[in-house]
């Protein structure tokens, strides 16, 4: 019981680190938009350099946006190389990866609903399936861990007593 009481309380604040935003709507190949994150170096971080890259959700193939990425600016303005299909953002701080959520690229120079404009959603742990690229991840990834915790308690359960 009190496994499930931890499980589910509040979260506590975010601590310094790196969030991915994740760009809005739909990305046109050879359009420019401008890729944003926050970058809230506690003393101990010292890393200012970052790489970025963007991974192709059905492939996994990898294309570096930067390797050295400087991450005071918090911001990068990103030509879309890479052609149509589902993408997420994968970026580097020293500390392991940090993920957006999903987006998509299109065929083209503009995409409907195409935004160059700071995107609004962010996430700090890998996408999954149902992400949806306009919202905000922050905090509700923890709420999606606790899912699928649970989830994985209710399938060891059945399991267990089939």
């Amino acid at each position: 019981m009190e496994l499930l009481k931890k499980l589910f309380e509040t979260p506590s604040p975010t601590p310094a680190g790196t969030i991915v935003n994740t760009p809005p709507g739909n990305l046109a190949q050879g359009a420019t938009t401008v890729l944003t994150w926050q970058y809230t170096a506690s003393p101990q971080q010292n890393a200012t350099v970052a790489t970025l890259r963007v991974i192709n959700n059905s492939t996994g193939n990898t294309t570096p946006i930067s390797n050295s990425l400087n991450l005071a600016d918090q911001k990068l303005s990103w030509t879309v190389n890479v052609p149509p299909g589902t993408y997420y953002l994968a970026l580097n701080d020293g500390t392991g990866d940090k993920y957006s959520g999903f987006f998509t690229v299109v065929a083209g120079t503009t995409a409907p609903g195409a935004s160059v404009a700071p995107p609004a959603g962010k996430s700090s742990n890998a996408p999954s399936a149902s992400a949806n690229t306009a919202a905000s991840f922050t905090g509700s990834s923890v709420s999606g861990y606790k899912l699928l915790f649970s989830l994985m308690v209710v399938a060891a359960v059945m399991v267990h007593f089939a």
